[in-house]
């Protein structure tokens, strides 16, 4: 390798190295003293794929049907693994071939894929490394990773892929443009989350719109058309790659919350049609002043979880009440946290901060770059924008909601917010590019001023009049009150504490707001002037843009927050769950100990009735919110009325399978009322895990339907909707020595043996879900039938019988070998332009050789 070459990978090889060495330095803790972070997200999601995973470890294949939560439902958007050959690699590759479980290869995504994009738009190699790790390291990214969100961090990163690649086909990069705009939706597409897709797509619009137009006014028509059907064909074939996550996540959509509601909505809800309820869809959303936490991260408090900081009001008032060695001890052990948060939102992990100075540079290059450029980078952020303030600004995103398709299925629309941080780095790099690499005349050079007085003026105006803002919080009182009981004086004091920090944490951001802009524009002005180089005015903004974001990243990912084997200590096992496991039968429990609809933790060792996920099955929350709350309630309040009982045992709700029918007969064999052995409950009403009914009793609606099972005895009869099932016999003779056994379990097949001189209705304490599942008698097909809102029942023939229960879903068992061929037409593809821009380059610079040797 010659000088010449070596000096042209130089910067690459300068990019992986920072890349992995400022990954390194964040993520010490976890690469280097082997701790963790205990992300929320990330324990809930062990938990519930907890089942999957055994089973995919006994099996060798995926579970497909997790039974560990919520009685069973899909697995297809928790763990599903689907095969797809070389792009594993692909994937492996792009995280810096770093373990997947680790949250340092999150940020090394984040920073190579920013930084294919800045290449992709001929970026200056050295200055693309600054602006990979101004993306890499906005708020945001962090906040994402801290709480565990590794499917909506991997989306964002590679969605930065699909954009370079769309540019390099409209700037006639055909292959290269190919290749990367492939690649890149098949990288996106993977993890999968498609709400940052769908937002993807929305600025892919503006970006296409955009060209579509200056086609047009330069008259380039045919080249567009040409660059767009190239553009098409990269579409199809990264998103056929997709082609089994999509199948099997629409089929489920439809019988999930975010699919069509079958009943009446209660008093008090909204939603009655297709989709999630608006007001919940919609909960958070970002006020419109709330955006200029990009450039002034505590203009809104920050977070709801602060760390409290030495000097603050609060920490004064703490001192005041507790000592200040005994608040200090708290602040060490991170044992208080303060809702400094005062935003629109709920609660929020942290600000939306792009950084002070990545603000000003994207206000200078929407006046310096040329139009092609500028105009669909302002609409894509603007756009993003307008999205994310939700309800907000109701007569744009209600009108989303109720006409664009599958807009409905979202929630948390202040994420769209995620594409304009990839926006605006993207557009400053593209003006630091222009002012330290290109001649910049005295007229230009007047916009960095005007771009300097808009962002330094704002700063500066949080900074003076900032106090004119409300920092108050309706929450504030209740937060006071956990601290201090039922003392007025005490809470109007910590609420004014938390009011004044507020606005004193503002302004001291928004000072330093004002102090980093003007830093960076001196630097460029010294550039400009050429009293300094531009490789130096590229390390000193580096520095300058680097500083900033770690600075605030700390506020909220902090080395104090790993800690040593938090899966151990989150999921320990219990001397309760010790007593259960006893069992070796098949069963489900019910948790009192913990919030039981909306905690994964019992279904890392148990098959739960409750659980956490964001896209339950809708006939299960329907039988959540309106029987199975309802029996929660009514065996709390038997707790109440009988404490003179000895023995739990005892209680009436427990003397028969019509006092609790919907626990019973979806096998709630244990409550679990704590965490010592004592405090498991064995129901011995539970219907076990199939049962032959006497009755079967028909309604007409699915109102009807889940209204009867507030009062029924799941022993004797079964409710069908005859609107969606054709009821055959209605009475049934059932003899004692009847009896149906499960024989064999595991997630995808189920084998029962029957007993029975007539023949009978039997009903499983299985969900009954429509797509994939089948069922044999003695070998022989048979139609499975839904009654009691949520199971599955049989109609079976007298005799001794074998049943079996398979799940082949369709949508798996061809969608993955679809997915599996055009991820290989992927793969090639990219290694065939690899090659051919190789042997380009090879056989390029031997021909300028040879003419050369023959000039001599």
């Amino acid at each position: 390798m010659n000088k010449i070459q070596a000096k042209q990978i130089l910067p690459y090889f300068l990019a992986l190295i920072c890349f992995y060495a400022l990954t390194l330095i964040y993520f010490q803790e976890e690469l280097i003293n082997g701790k963790s972070l205990p992300q929320t997200d990330v324990m809930q999601f062990q938990g519930m794929s907890k089942n999957s995973v055994d089973y995919h470890k006994e099996h060798g294949e995926s579970a497909l049907w997790n039974d560990g939560m919520f009685s069973g439902l899909p697995d297809y958007l928790i763990a599903t693994g689907i095969p797809d050959g070389p792009m594993s690699f692909i994937v492996l590759a792009t995280r810096g071939f770093m373990d997947g479980d680790t949250s340092a290869q999150l940020l090394f995504v984040s920073f190579l894929s920013f930084y294919l994009l800045l290449l992709c738009f001929r970026v200056n190699p050295y200055l693309a490394i600054v602006g990979a790790l101004a993306f890499g390291l906005n708020s945001y990214n962090i906040v994402n990773i801290e709480a565990g969100h590794i499917t909506k961090t991997w989306a964002i990163a590679y969605s930065a892929i699909v954009l370079g690649g769309m540019h390099l086909l409209f700037r006639k990069k055909y292959l290269w443009g190919f290749a990367l705009t492939t690649i890149g939706l098949t990288l996106q597409l993977r993890p999968p989350h498609y709400q940052i897709t769908y937002y993807l797509i929305f600025v892919c619009a503006i970006f296409t719109i955009s060209e579509l137009i200056f086609a047009l006014r330069e008259k380039r028509l045919n080249e567009f058309v040409k660059t767009g059907s190239i553009l098409l064909l990269a579409v199809v074939l990264g998103g056929a790659t997709a082609t089994c996550r999509i199948w099997i996540t629409k089929e489920y959509t439809e019988y999930s919350i975010r699919g069509k509601a079958e009943l009446t909505p209660l008093e008090g809800q909204t939603q009655g049609g297709e989709g999630l309820d608006k007001e919940y869809a919609f909960s958070w959303s970002q006020g419109k002043m709330e955006t200029f936490t990009f450039l002034v991260p505590y203009l809104y408090g920050g977070g709801s979880t602060e760390k409290l900081k030495e000097g603050t009001e609060m920490y004064d008032k703490l001192v005041s009440m507790a000592g200040k060695e005994r608040t200090n001890q708290l602040i060490k052990n991170n044992s208080i946290y303060m809702p400094y948060y005062h935003g629109d939102q709920p609660f929020t992990s942290g600000p939306l901060y792009a950084g002070a100075i990545i603000c000003f540079l994207f206000v200078f290059a929407l006046m310096i770059l040329d139009n092609r450029s500028r105009y669909w980078m302002l609409g894509g952020v603007l756009l993003m924008m307008m999205v994310a303030w939700g309800k907000n600004l109701q007569f744009f995103n209600y009108f989303l909601f109720d006409f664009f398709p599958g807009y409905n299925k979202f929630r948390s629309v202040s994420m769209a917010l995620s594409l304009a941080l990839m926006l605006m780095p993207l557009a400053g790099m593209l003006a630091v590019q222009k002012i330290l690499f290109e001649e910049v005349d005295k007229e230009l050079w007047k916009k960095g001023i005007t771009a300097l007085a808009i962002t330094g003026g704002l700063s500066l105006a949080f900074m003076i009049f900032g106090g004119m803002m409300d920092f108050s919080n309706s929450r504030d009182a209740g937060f006071a009150g956990q601290m201090v009981g039922d003392n007025p004086q005490l809470i109007k004091e910590i609420t004014q504490a938390m009011e004044a920090d507020r606005e004193s944490l503002m302004r001291m951001d928004a000072l330093r707001s004002l102090i980093l802009i003007l830093l960076a524009w001196v630097v460029l002005y010294f550039v400009y002037k050429k009293q300094l180089s531009s490789s130096l005015g590229v390390l000193v903004v580096g520095v300058l843009i680097v500083g900033d974001l770690w600075w605030v990243d700390k506020r909220y990912l902090y080395d104090a927050k790993f800690m040593k084997n938090p899966t151990r200590q989150i999921h320990q096992k219990t001397a309760a769950d010790e007593a259960i496991l006893k069992d070796k039968s098949h069963y489900r429990v019910l948790n009192f100990a913990g919030n039981t609809f909306t905690e994964a933790n019992t279904s890392y060792y148990h098959k739960s009735i409750g659980g956490y996920f964001a896209a339950k099955m809708r006939r299960y929350q329907d039988l959540i919110e309106r029987v199975l709350v309802p029996e929660q309630q009514k065996f709390y309040s038997s707790l109440q009325q009988n404490r003179e009982i000895t023995s739990l045992s005892e209680l009436p709700v427990l003397k028969s399978p019509s006092q609790l029918p919907a626990l019973n007969m979806l096998n709630a064999k244990y409550f679990k009322l704590g965490n010592d052995a004592k405090s498991v409950l064995v129901n011995t009403q539970t219907m076990g895990n199939a049962w032959f009914v006497e009755s079967l009793k028909t309604v007409n609606s699915p109102d009807e339907e889940i209204a009867a099972l507030a009062q029924f005895n799941p022993a004797q009869e079964a409710i069908m909707d005859v609107s969606q099932f054709e009821a055959g016999t209605q009475q049934f003779a059932k003899d004692s020595t009847a009896s149906i056994e499960l024989s064999d379990y595991s997630n995808r097949r189920l084998v029962y043996t029957t007993q029975n001189q007539n023949a009978g209705l039997a009903v499983f304490s299985e969900i009954y879900y429509p797509k994939g599942w089948s069922a044999s008698i003695d070998g022989n097909p048979v139609d499975i039938k839904r009654v009691n809102y949520v199971l599955r029942a049989l109609e079976i023939p007298a005799g001794n019988h074998e049943i079996v229960f398979e799940f082949n879903p369709t949508s798996y068992e061809v969608g993955s070998t679809i997915t599996l061929i055009t991820s290989y037409l992927v793969f090639l593809t990219l290694v065939g332009v690899i090659a051919l821009a190789t042997y380009r380059s090879f056989t390029g610079k031997k021909q300028e050789s040879l003419k050369e040797a023959s000039s001599v």
